[in-house]
């Protein structure tokens, strides 16, 4: 029953993502290790969503309700899938991609190394009691709850719990995290039908798994040479932070990593190929990320403003800017946006989309900043190599892939400095816990911004194998 828990959402997931890719202006055979890693997620998110709305209409948690929902929802998406694909079979490459003499070896030490990496973090994972603090004070424990009460038992705060004498009322801490995590963690224990913690935070091992597959994936798309991608993969799976996040699985910024991080992959990846599938699918994985975690709304924002700033010109670009801050100067810079909240800058403190208000205080926290990043053991060399790789494109590389690189790095360089210079948030840059997280939140696409510079100055762009043109 384990295996089906943790495959089915992922199998529905992935039909889902090759309906979604159908839709690409170019007919191309399937790019299986990307429709999987985002399928991973995909399904996840949906399995979650059931569970909940299974509960909503029926009052009761049903395993059996979710299991055929998913089933019914794999049904459609492959009738729908085979409705697109008729005119042209559906075609599911199977053969292993050219490697060049002189790289096998290279590529087989890497792919060693990295299965090396996820056989230590999968026994880890099953055999290691549940550590990681919030998900023993917030994710798992609510999950754990629900699942002994067989309901979705709400949380509230400590004051509001005290004025009480409802006994299925819980509170926590963070009685205000989204609900998404703790159902994910519910929904192989429902299935097994007994609580444990190791089979309840296992499917953030896949997780990682995943984001491997949807990482090698997309950097093929694009044409990079296997041994590039695969390069990448072993980059990002030797990270030691996100080796810690897999190993001692439990907190959510793993999860905002599959769907923040690989959103902006895909955004990264559609403003070079110009696909605008990708397009789509970097900001539907950015919009569901708001349900993972609160700073899933932070990075939806800056992706729709990465979006913005490959289709306009500088000058435009810089003429909003100019009048974004008059607009702060004058007072009038708050909006209220649909179903987000307030954003913007008034009364001595910055509003973000669901964060709430950030009041101004600026910290010097510079020093903290470059520890973390360059000798901070959390990361390698990661940004070393990240940083050289900007100077390399700056000065070598082709206009798409400069102007997409520093587009993502200086929308993100202003959120660290918004969230951490110029607020009480910088208090967490010190002790290297917020921080790291929040940048292991989107590490797949700095990865993914490493890897473009390196193709757009070392190597000529090969041709997708897979597109031909319809």
């Amino acid at each position: 029953m384990l295996i089906l828990a943790y495959l089915l959402p992922w199998i529905t997931g992935t039909i889902w993502l090759v309906w979604l890719e159908s839709f690409s202006a170019q007919r191309q055979q399937v790019n299986l290790p990307r429709a999987v890693g985002y399928g991973f997620f995909l399904g996840y998110f949906i399995c979650s969503a059931a569970i909940y709305c299974v509960y909503a209409i029926f009052g009761h948690l049903s395993a059996t309700m979710v299991t055929g929902l998913l089933l019914a929802l794999s049904a459609l998406g492959l009738f729908l899938s085979w409705q697109k694909y008729r005119n042209g079979w559906l075609a599911i490459p199977v053969k292993a991609p050219v490697i060049k003499r002189q790289d096998k070896w290279l590529l087989l030490l890497l792919l060693a190394l990295t299965t090396a990496h996820l056989a230590v973090a999968a026994y880890d994972a099953y055999n290691r009691p549940l550590l990681p603090w919030d998900a023993w004070t917030t994710w798992t424990y609510r999950a754990k709850i629900w699942f002994l009460n067989q309901d979705l038992s709400p949380f509230i705060g400590a004051e509001a719990w005290l004025n009480t004498s409802n006994p299925g009322i819980y509170t926590i801490p963070a009685h205000g995290y989204p609900l998404i995590v703790s159902l994910i963690q519910l929904w192989p224990v429902m299935l097994q039908g007994q609580w444990n913690d190791a089979v309840a935070v296992f499917p953030g091992l896949l997780a990682g798994i995943a984001l491997i597959l949807a990482l090698y994936g997309q950097g093929r798309s694009l044409g990079w040479p296997a041994l590039l991608a695969i390069a990448g993969v072993y980059l990002l799976v030797s990270i030691p932070l996100l080796n810690a996040h897999l190993a001692l699985p439990g907190y959510a910024d793993l999860w905002l990593g599959g769907f923040a991080g690989l959103g902006f992959v895909a955004l990264l990846q559609w403003s070079q190929s110009q696909d605008r599938t990708q397009l789509l699918t970097g900001l539907l994985f950015l919009g569901l990320g708001a349900f993972i975690k609160r700073e899933g709304s932070l990075w939806l924002m800056m992706g729709l403003l990465f979006a913005i700033m490959q289709v306009l010109s500088w000058k435009l670009l810089l003429a909003m800017a100019a009048t974004a801050a008059l607009a702060i100067f004058s007072g009038y810079s708050l909006l209220n946006l649909p179903w987000l909240g307030q954003i913007g800058y008034a009364d001595g403190a910055f509003y973000l989309p669901r964060l709430g208000a950030i009041t101004l205080q600026p910290q010097d926290v510079s020093f903290a900043v470059i520890n973390n990043l360059f000798s901070n053991s959390s990361w390698n060399l990661l940004y070393f190599y990240l940083f050289a790789s900007l100077l390399l494109v700056l000065v070598h590389g082709k206009q798409r892939a400069r102007h997409s690189a520093l587009s993502f790095i200086l929308l993100l360089t202003t959120i660290i400095a918004t969230v951490f210079f110029l607020s009480a948030e910088g208090e967490w840059v010190k002790d290297s816990t917020a921080f790291g997280r929040l940048l292991l939140q989107v590490l797949p696409a700095l990865i993914f911004v490493l890897l473009l510079n390196w193709q757009a100055v070392f190597h000529q762009p090969a041709q997708p194998r897979e597109v031909e043109k319809r």
